[in-house]
């Protein structure tokens, strides 16, 4: 049987959170960027800094949910299976469980130094990691959807096991975790992966029963691995765009979320024009958004002009400007983009408060997104029923760029009070960018 596993003690639990912070924040001691904010809802039930640290022991909430893979990889069981996917390769050198459809080529011996003997990853693929268990006899399974590169590895050293690789301290990261409701749901939501998101697919296992042709096909089809085309407006033009996906599912518990996602195919913006609009509400999005020369901050544009929003205002870090605040081209909703994340209403696990942790998004790799109180909501807001736009959050795996257009990715959303109110009170739109 698997089960997402609490931080407590590693026992069974229908869904978790958490939010890594990053390494070298804080005015006091600073972080090492191992430590996590948990959340549960039962175990946990507010926003809490763990006592444990990723990557030291066998301990916490990510390292016992995965370390049921790691007693089943070496185990004959043919009910237990699972899809890992990323959009960085882990280090491994060939270690036989790659995609099967889809293996990796090798950076050769001309390449930096660094990339020597490493797979090499394919910039067509989504923006997206993560990766989908499932055990057929006792009819369970989980997902896992995050924001770290290059992991997990199955084939790193036995000692070791899951511990949270120190080259992932540096910027925060978003988990989620989820006992699905069975196998079915997994299967749905591995048609949604293979069709929108197109992973790059870096390990998987697969129980005989697991064909072409059986009831959980689609499991089938996402571990054989994609290669997508380099999708682009041209592409757009002579295939047209693929719609995105908005799809229920249920936790064991019976708890909702929706699974909102879209591919390279659909080349819109996948926070304004799509998560916004599906949920009939104002955002604010924390996002990667450091610019480059070929993946720059896109704008929404109505009649060719660029829309923001009233309240809007520029900030510039190393050299490039940034709006944080956009209308979506109906000019219904806004997206105000989070500029810094302060822990100091937070407490530790023995209630002290994390007073003077606070960073700006320049640290964070984290994609999640909360929506704007109905107190909140302006003139751009759709009519919808009272109290139907609060308390959505959205946990995502891919950013705000241009280069992240022409990629499939997605977002996980749901309900959740009670973190939501401590997302709200943790996230700043304040301009103070270091």
């Amino acid at each position: 049987m698997l089960a997402a596993k609490n931080d407590v003690d590693g026992a069974d639990v229908d869904w978790w959170f958490m939010y890594k912070l990053p390494e070298g924040v804080g005015r006091q001691a600073k972080t090492t960027g191992n430590e996590y904010l948990y959340y549960d809802g039962v175990e946990c039930k507010k926003l809490t800094l763990s006592p444990h640290r990723l990557g030291t022991a066998a301990q916490g909430a990510l390292f016992h949910t995965m370390n049921q893979l790691f007693d089943s990889a070496s185990g004959s069981s043919d009910s237990i299976g699972w899809i890992h996917y990323n959009d960085e390769y882990p280090y491994s050198l060939d270690h036989g469980d790659w995609a099967p459809k889809v293996p990796p080529k090798y950076y050769s011996e001309k390449a930096r130094e660094k990339d020597r003997g490493h797979p090499v990853d394919c910039a067509h693929n989504g923006h997206c990691k993560g990766t989908l268990m499932f055990d057929l006899e006792s009819d369970t399974a989980v997902w896992l959807a995050h924001s770290t590169p290059r992991i997990p590895d199955l084939h790193e050293d036995p000692a070791t096991r899951f511990f949270y690789p120190d080259y992932a301290y540096k910027y925060a990261q978003t988990f989620i975790c989820i006992t699905l409701k069975d196998v079915a749901t997994a299967n749905q939501i591995a048609a949604v992966l293979a069709r929108q998101h197109e992973p790059q697919v870096f390990g998987c296992k697969l129980p005989e029963r697991v064909t072409q042709d059986s009831q959980w096909s689609d499991l089938w089809t996402l571990a054989q691995g994609h290669e997508p085309p380099a999708y682009s407006q041209a592409y757009v033009k002579e295939h047209g765009k693929r719609p995105p996906t908005d799809m229920s599912f249920q936790s064991s518990a019976g708890k909702d979320f929706r699974l909102i996602a879209k591919s390279g195919a659909w080349m819109d913006d996948f926070w304004i024009n799509l998560v916004g609009p599906t949920l009939q509400t104002d955002l604010r999005v924390e996002t990667w958004r450091r610019l480059t020369a070929t993946a720059g901050l896109p704008v929404d544009t109505v009649n060719g002009q660029a829309e923001f929003g009233d309240k809007d205002f520029e900030t510039d870090h190393n050299n490039h400007e940034y709006h944080h605040e956009f209308e979506d081209g109906d000019q219904k909703h806004l997206e105000d983009e989070i500029t810094t994340v302060d822990l100091s209403v937070l407490t530790d696990a023995q209630g002290q408060p994390l007073t003077g942790i606070s960073w700006s998004y320049t640290h964070d790799h984290a994609k999640w997104s909360i929506s704007e109180s109905d107190a909140e909501h302006g003139v751009h807001t759709l009519d919808t029923e009272p109290g139907t736009a609060q308390s959505w959050i959205c946990v995502a795996d891919i950013n705000r760029m241009t280069s992240q257009e022409k990629r499939g990715g997605g977002a996980i959303c749901f309900h959740e009070p009670a973190l939501w109110q401590d997302l709200n009170e943790i996230e700043k739109i304040d301009g103070q960018i270091t």
